[in-house]
């Protein structure tokens, strides 16, 4: 419908035209002419509004294709600086953890810091792989510590640049701890998910946010190392031993760099106390 009246209006102007040409010779062509002009002017006005996009379109048509050109090196550009803002963001965090394991270690002595590589993924199984070895100074039966110094694990195994831990709440880990308020010796067990302390007498009075630490009972761990907290206890009268839930301190499951304590060697200090007696 569009098309159809526009060459009505066109075919109009152009029978008006040559109307103008063949009264020109008269005297009331002038004031014919000007009525034509005054009636046709919307006319033109509407023909070049119409017509101006299309012509910008094709003017522009090659400014457009560069233009397109340079927004796809505009966003190689950026996500390209996006890569290398999060590498930096990642090499920051990993070397504030670190800081911020060997400020809380303190005078543990000898250490080494390692990242996790591996998690078994195995039910049950709460074990890391580390990337320290044997090389490091890193052995079997070492301690092995999470943010705050807190024991989070026990080396297993080695090899001269990979180890293995055995997480605390491993189901097949057992560590001699003790109840800082009460200092009574227990044995922390895990069940491959949660911590619980055994072998406390029902009647020792325990409560909730007591903190759990390491015992030097067996010389398998220094004493005083940070386990957890009391997160629930309950005595009951027929049965020698309280049920104790343990909370860690650190979230196992988001540890991305440890620390060693690699000067240690389990069942030195108690053989060499034997020794002089």
């Amino acid at each position: 419908m569009t098309g159809a009246r526009n060459l009505i209006w066109i075919s109009a102007a152009a029978a008006a035209a040559l109307l103008l040409l063949a009264f020109a010779s008269f005297p009331i062509a002038g004031d014919i002419e000007s009525r034509l002009a005054t009636l046709t002017a919307p006319l033109a006005s509407a023909l070049r509004a119409t017509t101006r996009p299309v012509s910008e379109v094709l003017l522009n048509a090659g400014q457009l294709g560069e233009l397109s050109r340079e927004n796809a090196a505009l966003r190689q550009d950026l996500a390209q600086a996006h890569a290398e803002v999060s590498a930096l963001r990642e090499q920051r965090h990993s070397e504030e953890q670190t800081d911020a394991l060997e400020a809380a270690a303190g005078q543990l002595g000898t250490r080494v810091t390692a990242p996790v590589l591996l998690r078994d993924p195995a039910p049950g199984k709460q074990t890391l792989l580390i990337g320290r070895g044997s090389k490091d100074g890193v052995l079997a039966g070492q301690p092995v510590l999470g943010p705050g110094a807190t024991l989070v694990g026990v080396v297993t195994a080695s090899d001269e640049h990979r180890a293995r831990v055995r997480l605390l709440d491993d189901a097949t880990s057992a560590v001699a701890a003790v109840l800082q308020s009460s200092r009574v010796q227990g044995a922390l067990q895990g069940n491959g998910d949660t911590l619980r302390l055994d072998l406390v007498p029902s009647t020792v009075p325990v409560t909730s946010g007591d903190i759990v630490q390491t015992s030097a009972l067996g010389g398998l761990l220094p004493p005083g190392l940070l386990i957890g907290r009391v997160a629930e206890a309950e005595a009951r009268p027929e049965e020698l031993f309280a049920h104790i839930r343990v909370e860690p301190l650190v979230d196992y499951d988001r540890l991305e760099q440890v620390l060693v304590l690699t000067d240690f060697r389990p069942g030195v200090a108690l053989s060499g106390e034997a020794g002089g007696r």
